[in-house]
């Protein structure tokens, strides 16, 4: 009988390995599906959609970018969850539900070893920026002015846990300088606001800030933007942070790993098309390409970064 039961077991084992690459070369063989958890016209839903063109391309099967917005991203994690682990479906957007949601939002439908993070395509670098006619000119005068006010600083951010959020509180704790976040609906409601001294900084993307005339104060980024020269980094100042603006292409855990490679394999191409490229430098992103296991690696010590990050930040649990 325990002769049977190996030899049994070592059929079904040999099987599956058959069924999984017989999946494999034949995927894909319909469309797949591209969600995007941000509504249409938004910056992410457009690299999405360059995105799209470019893996199919690389996939040889056409590619339906579809807008699953809403609930901090989770609604288009929910629906990738839900759907088949088959690599029909797949979600384009940043890391957030994973690094962050996971650890403050009640009653997920899912964890962070739900899906398997494929390949990372694009970082968007987030500035800590004045109005333009601010008499606050430097970091050096962010902390003055935070000695000189009660409560410190504001700073504006464009919404409750988000990667600008959590980069602004993360840069004011770990420099020790008193600062008050003031939560907005969406980047565009925060410019009218730091124009006119509502607030005193605000946590935004590299594209509001050339668009808006902001003055940039401190660049979220490991070394200098070229078309920031004068922009002095936070590693610059001696204050290691961490922010989660950064994302990719992720799947359900239990795809097929012949599935994946093959997804990965097209996202690196995808990451690689020049008309992709165009479109991430015309919406001021990064287009730095990680594989599977960098990307993961990368993903799992923000994580615990942004664990220990919210056991200091006042947040609504929801």
């Amino acid at each position: 009988m325990p002769f049977i039961r190996k030899s049994l077991a070592a059929v079904s084992a040999a099987l599956a390995v058959f069924a999984s690459s017989a999946i494999a070369q034949g995927y894909p063989e319909r469309p797949v599906q591209l969600l995007v958890p941000f509504p249409a016209g938004a910056p992410v839903d457009a690299l999405a959609r360059a995105f799209g063109i470019a893996l199919d391309r690389q996939l040889n099967q056409r590619v339906v970018v579809m807008n699953r917005d809403g609930a901090s991203t989770t609604i288009a994690m929910n629906t990738l969850l839900a759907a088949p682990a088959d690599g029909y479906t797949v979600v384009y957007g940043p890391v957030t539900a994973l690094t962050v949601h996971v650890h403050w939002m009640k009653g997920l439908q899912f964890k962070a070893d739900s899906f398997t993070p494929l390949c990372q395509t694009f970082e968007n670098v987030f500035f800590l920026a004045a109005g333009p006619n601010s008499t606050i000119k430097d970091w050096n005068a962010v902390a003055a002015a935070a000695k000189g006010k009660p409560g410190g600083v504001t700073y504006a951010q464009p919404g409750v846990a988000s990667s600008p959020h959590l980069a602004g509180a993360e840069l004011f704790q770990r420099a020790g300088v008193a600062a008050t976040d003031v939560p907005f609906r969406g980047e565009s409601a925060i410019v009218p606001q730091l124009r006119e001294g509502v607030v005193d900084l605000a946590v935004v993307t590299t594209g509001l800030v050339e668009t808006q005339g902001l003055r940039p104060i401190v660049a979220f980024a490991d070394q200098r933007l070229p078309g920031f020269p004068n922009t002095p980094t936070a590693a610059e100042l001696g204050i290691q942070v961490h922010p989660s603006g950064y994302g990719g292409l992720f799947v359900r855990s239990d795809t097929p790993a012949p599935v994946m490679a093959k997804l990965e394999q097209a996202c690196k191409g995808a990451v690689a098309d020049r008309d992709f490229q165009e479109v991430a430098r015309r919406f001021h992103q990064q287009t730095d390409y990680l594989d599977r296991a960098r990307f993961t690696a990368r993903l799992q010590a923000d994580s615990r970064t942004k664990a220990e990050l919210l056991k200091t930040v006042k947040l609504e649990r929801q």
